[in-house]
């Protein structure tokens, strides 16, 4: 027995030394760099994307052998594979978009913010990810939303405050509703340690948790109906930005389901199911709908609303995780890592390359058409992104959507059904944005290069390579996945 507990003793200290390596990285990246100049600050983020890279590929390997996860801080903080899966995605989305703004967010009034914001947003994120109480999981929360609202800002023009002030209404309503369902999640369980072993369990305390969570989940993602801001902050702000703050929020989305939703998903499976398959219904089809609309005015819209369509179908992972006989919980939580790898990777890369390509503000068509024949890296990497949101065959995005389809089967063959139809018209606008990208250009143009597109094209070409081995990505998901918190 002492050898065993020396064993797993070990591996704890070695993750909480790596916890707070990331953390202090990140820590100097926000709140010291930006005294230092745009330059230093962006060589700092880098500087901790490869220290959180190496901490996750290192506690990947000491933890696997324990049941892929290990508690450390006197189970404060809980490092499994799906939040290093998770959490590895994010840090690579906020190392490409500082490539990406280089030349660019330098010549801004506040360059050095713009690596200060992002710095402090991974630390939230990280934060959230590895959180097992609740008082960590809320205050990484308000680092990661106030974050990505000085983020949407940072431009200083009409537009991006308009955005920003939309986002941080609705941004404040969520951190309230989710405050409210840390208490009551507090009440049913009688601890602060995230765990599906709740005190009570009589439905008419448990849902208005279940509810509550949800909808701050809801507000983050765009959920209809808390997506209001979502179409006004994707589809008017800066591109560059919204490429960050799009990814940022799917996975500070998907990292909360997993850290407060599943445990209900265990003790109250029935109201999981139902509570998630209607929002996801609606979700996914409002989006789709608004978005072949939207088709002809601008693409930034069209992309937008396409992001409301993708919440839907993480809720559809999230009925499926309800624990109930031949539902397949572990194609679930595998559907919602690989899914929302895909889409954050693949709208940074589709914001990044209309940056590069249109305009801002007002990117429409017109300036679109044909940009095959003038920035082929743009191009290029809005088509791999697009066809990873639409779920084609061989792509990272289709990997996740067969994922989430087969949980749905095993949940509501309604609920698949209706995934299936939304995955199937959306696939008619993604269709038109790349048809767009090789009509004829009138005017012809030099081909050109920027740092934007070669980040684009970097991310692009990133849910092409893990395309190949879904099974690894899907290993890391359920490797670790159990509602009940570890002892």
């Amino acid at each position: 027995m002492a050898v065993l507990e020396a064993a797993v003793a070990e591996p704890a200290r070695a993750v909480e030394l790596g916890t707070l390596l990331v953390v202090a990285a990140y820590a100097f990246t926000g709140l010291v760099s930006p005294l230092l100049g745009p330059r230093l600050a962006r060589l700092s983020l880098y500087a901790s994307t490869g220290v959180a890279l190496a901490a996750a590929a290192y506690a990947t390997l000491r933890i696997a052998p324990l049941g892929g996860y290990v508690v450390g801080f006197d189970g404060a903080v809980v490092v499994d594979t799906f939040a290093v899966y998770m959490l590895s995605t994010a840090v690579i989305v906020f190392a490409l978009a500082a490539v990406a703004a280089r030349g660019v967010v330098d010549r801004w009034e506040a360059g050095e913010a713009f690596y200060a914001v992002a710095g402090l947003m991974a630390l939230g994120i990280i934060m959230l990810g590895l959180s097992r109480v609740l008082y960590l999981v809320y205050i990484a929360w308000i680092l990661a939303a106030v974050s990505s609202y000085v983020l949407i800002a940072l431009y200083r023009d009409d537009w991006s405050a308009e955005a920003a002030m939309k986002y941080a209404v609705t941004g404040a309503v969520a951190t309230i509703v989710l405050l409210l369902g840390v208490i009551l999640y507090y009440t049913v369980a009688g601890s602060l340690a995230i765990s599906d072993r709740l005190l009570v369990r009589d439905p008419l305390l448990v849902t208005p948790v279940v509810t509550l969570l949800a909808v701050a989940v809801g507000f983050k993602m765009g959920v209809v109906p808390f997506h209001g801001w979502l179409v006004d902050v994707y589809g008017n702000a800066r591109p560059l930005v919204v490429a960050i703050a799009s990814a940022a929020a799917k996975v500070l989305a998907a990292l909360l389901i997993v850290r407060l939703i599943a445990p209900f998903a265990a003790a109250t499976p029935e109201i999981v199911l139902w509570v998630a398959s209607v929002l996801a219904v609606i979700t996914m089809t409002y989006g789709n709908v608004g978005a072949l609309l939207t088709v002809r005015d601008s693409p930034q819209k069209m992309l937008a609303y396409s992001s409301v369509a993708q919440a839907g179908y993480i809720l559809a992972a999230v009925a499926a995780l309800a624990k109930l006989p031949g539902v397949d919980n572990q194609a679930a939580i595998a559907g919602i890592a690989i899914h929302t790898s895909a889409y954050v990777l693949s709208k940074l890369a589709a914001f990044l390359a209309l940056d590069a390509g249109c305009r801002y503000p007002g990117c429409s068509w017109e300036q679109l058409r044909g940009l095959a024949w003038s920035r082929p890296y743009a191009a290029a990497a809005l088509t791999v992104a697009a066809a990873n949101l639409a779920g084609a065959p061989l792509t990272l995005g289709f990997w996740g959507k067969l994922y989430i389809v087969l949980a749905a089967v095993s949940a509501s063959k309604l609920l698949a059904a209706a995934a299936v139809a939304n995955i199937a018209v959306s696939a008619f606008y993604y269709g038109y944005l790349i048809y767009q990208l090789f009509l004829p250009r009138r005017g012809g143009g030099e081909w050109q290069v920027s740092t934007r597109e070669l980040a684009a094209a970097a991310a692009a070409l990133l849910t092409i390579v893990l395309a190949l081995a879904p099974q690894q990505g899907y290993g890391l998901a359920v490797y670790a996945y159990t509602p009940a918190a570890p002892p």
